[in-house]
């Protein structure tokens, strides 16, 4: 019976202790649903693993989130979760409570449980006096720090919410290890702040400022972005609205600007700008002959409307070295070539002085050319100015007519007042009035020279550059000059001023002495006098008030800078290298002995120095005629750079007077890799010189350039030395 009664008694105990263990089933099922109710579908994977015993993939949780083994939740509602939490706990407890005291075998193997509120406050924060929990905190704490450190830079994921962000920033990838190792597999509660929010907590107390820096690096970079965006929309918006300083092209072709005259049109020649034509002056005819060129001052001389400087003017009347006359009388016009047309980084300006002699061949070599306005960025000013006995004619009675009381030197005149224009108006056509080269070439180097030795030059230009000019100048006071041309009212017939004024232009021109023009150049021949020359320029007392040489002879600089120089064969012409066929060793001896080396006995050292062939005659001629001459003046002047160009060309194979020219204007194109080179040199010496005001080339204790390949400094040149030395000078050219 008492069998029947343990048997009974023992199926009692099953039955209780299933039905015990279904209330647990069933509580724990409750409790489930609850909490995937409120998580998300990740979290109800992570707790069918748990359940099943399998490993779970650490997944990150904010701070105050539940550290027990396998199992992980959150909640979105601190009050619901407080709620809940406490039933759970109470009904746990006294259910495992229970299994302790059976002690049965069979439920060993069940799992102890319990389910404590997770975001109850901790007696710790309620007493303040437990030590030991304490210490069990400040465990946690440091457990959850040291996967936030790791975590925590990483980058916010494309579609994930705020609270997931947050749940990346607390991962909780080792508490299951750490709880691993305590004795009692029990839950423990990380109190929250209820009055800082999540996303406050952490960071602040567990990251570096590097941290904090890589963290908001995105955001910081996304503000960059955004910031040059806006900066870049401004300076766009501000550039829109600015005026253009340059003019719009008319139909492709004519662009227009401004003078001290009115309108002017000019056209687009080889992507630059050209503006032909333009008068500086008034007409020098009628009671303005022999008279100093006239402004534009009253409105009566300027133009109506628009002034079309489509196409050039005629030249000034002259005589070219064949005898032709070319020209016209009213002739003070300028031409201007420009790569722009605006008033913002005005560009350094060049004016132009060209012709052979100062009877004519003007103005040779010395045109603007569009390709070099643009590639250099200067830009070309070209002016017509007098020539010949409307140019420099100094006469007593013309002298009487006119107030103050001077003549002669009328084509000085001219450039004067054109360099005036050009202070006026460059500005309007994208020129520089501050920086201003005066470039002469042959009698223009001449005209050039002598108005840098005026003592207000400066006022009139910045800087001068002279090529091959001539290194005699006037020594005479008008008066004398006067005298020397009385000569002259015989070939014209005429007596006074009236009458020279009402006599025909060309025939003024055409009865010139032949021993006014200039001779082709050639060695000194044995009856010349250098005194008997005729001279055009004079000293006036208006614009030459002293002689040149005592200007710059005096130890102080001149009132602008100057560069003075020469091609090495200034001095061969086509007239002597047609006068022979060939030249044979023997003709050029001969040629050389006929001249005044013979009656100076200087015939057998020139012939040491110089080889006998066409290319040492064209030296030897250079030398005493131009290059030397140049040398010697320019060695009185105070730091006046002296250059010389001896690379050669065409069949020749010389230096020919219009080298340095061709190459600083384009004029020829350079076959050989030396002419190539030396096309670069002579450039980069010129435009340097416009553009900076200086020679680049350390000339201290040096004399002379010379240009060839390269631009070498050099103490003296060839065999100047000699010729100073034997007093040659005086056969120097004039012009």
């Amino acid at each position: 019976m008492s069998n029947v009664n343990e048997e009974k008694s023992e199926d009692k105990k099953n039955i209780e202790m299933e039905e015990r263990e279904k209330m647990l089933n069933a509580s724990n099922k409750a409790h489930e649903k609850e909490i995937d109710v409120e998580n998300s579908e990740e979290k109800k994977g992570i707790a069918k693993e748990i359940k099943e015993g399998m490993e779970v993939k650490p997944k990150k949780i904010p701070i105050g989130g539940i550290q027990m083994p396998g199992f992980f939740t959150r909640s979105k509602s601190k009050e619901r979760c407080k709620e809940d939490s406490e039933n759970m706990e109470q009904e746990g407890t006294d259910l495992i409570d229970r299994n302790t005291e059976n002690k049965d075998d069979s439920l060993n193997s069940q799992t102890k449980i319990k389910l404590p509120n997770p975001f109850r406050k901790s007696k710790i924060e309620e007493e303040g006096d437990k030590p030991s929990e304490t210490k069990e905190k400040k465990k946690l704490l440091d457990t959850i720090k040291l996967p936030l450190v790791s975590v925590f830079p990483k980058k916010k994921k494309e579609g994930e919410t705020l609270e997931s962000a947050q749940a990346e920033l607390a991962s909780m990838e080792t508490l299951d290890e750490k709880s691993s190792d305590d004795k009692n597999d029990e839950m423990k509660n990380v109190a929250l702040d209820d009055k800082k929010d999540v996303e406050m907590q952490g960071p602040e107390d567990v990251t570096t400022w590097k941290d904090k820096l890589g963290t908001y690096k995105i955001a910081i970079s996304a503000l960059l972005v955004f910031l040059s965006l806006i900066a870049i929309i401004i300076f766009i918006a501000i550039s829109g609205n600015r005026v253009s300083n340059s003019p719009p092209v008319k139909d492709g072709r004519f662009v227009e600007t401004i003078t001290s005259c009115g309108k002017i049109e000019g056209l687009l020649e080889d992507s630059a700008f050209a503006f032909r034509g333009i008068p500086y002056a008034r007409p020098p005819t009628g009671d303005l002959r022999f008279k100093y060129a006239q402004p534009l001052n009253k409105l009566e001389y300027c133009w109506n409307g628009t002034f079309l400087a489509h196409n050039a003017t005629d030249l000034c009347l002259q005589i070219l070295s064949n005898g032709t006359v070319i020209g016209k009388e009213d002739c003070l016009t300028l031409d201007v070539v420009t790569p722009y047309v605006r008033y913002d980084n005005p560009l350094p300006v060049i004016v132009l002085i060209g012709s052979e002699s100062l009877i004519g061949g003007s103005p040779g070599k010395m045109r603007p050319s569009a390709r070099y306005a643009r590639s250099r960025d200067v830009v070309f000013v070209r002016p017509n100015f007098r020539l010949g006995v409307l140019g420099f004619l100094a006469l007593e009675t013309l002298s009487k007519s006119d107030y103050p009381n001077t003549s002669g030197n009328y084509g000085l005149s001219d450039i004067l007042l054109a360099l005036q224009w050009v202070k006026l108006n460059i500005e309007h056509f994208g020129g520089d009035p501050k920086s201003v080269t005066l470039w002469g070439h042959r009698a223009g180097a001449t005209l050039v020279t002598a108005l840098s030795t005026m003592s207000d030059a400066h006022k009139y230009f910045t800087r001068a550059w002279a090529s091959s000019g001539g290194a005699i100048y006037p020594k005479k006071p008008v008066v004398h000059s006067e005298i020397d041309n009385k000569s002259f009212l015989g070939a014209v017939q005429c007596e006074n001023a009236e009458c020279l004024r009402g006599v025909d232009a060309e025939k003024l021109v055409s009865v010139v002495e032949d021993t006014w023009r200039k001779p082709h150049p050639d060695l000194p021949s044995k009856d010349e006098d250098p005194s008997r020359r005729h001279q055009w320029l004079v000293l006036d007392g208006r614009i030459l008030k002293e002689h040149p040489a005592d200007v710059w002879s005096k130890d102080e600089d001149l009132p602008v800078q100057l560069v003075i120089g020469s091609t090495a064969h200034a001095g061969g012409s086509q007239k002597l290298l047609l006068k022979h066929k060939v030249w044979t060793e023997e003709l050029v001896k001969q040629h050389v002995k006929e001249s005044f080396l013979s009656e100076k006995n200087l015939t057998d050292d020139a012939l040491k120095m110089y080889p006998p062939t066409y290319k040492g005659l064209s030296a030897m001629i250079s030398d005493i005629r131009i290059v030397c001459p140049l040398f010697a003046i320019s060695t009185e002047m105070h730091k006046i750079p002296f250059y010389v160009v001896n690379q050669t060309r065409f069949e020749q194979d010389i230096a020919d007077i219009d080298s340095d020219v061709d190459a600083i204007l384009g004029r020829y194109e350079p076959k050989t890799p030396e002419q190539r080179r030396y096309f670069s040199a002579m450039q980069g010496l010129f435009y340097h010189y416009v553009w900076h005001g200086k020679i680049e080339q350390n000339m201290i204790g040096q004399k002379v350039l010379v240009v060839g390949q390269d631009v070498l400094p050099q103490a003296s040149y060839s065999h100047c030395a000699f010729w100073i030395v034997k007093n040659v000078s005086s056969y120097a050219a004039l012009d």
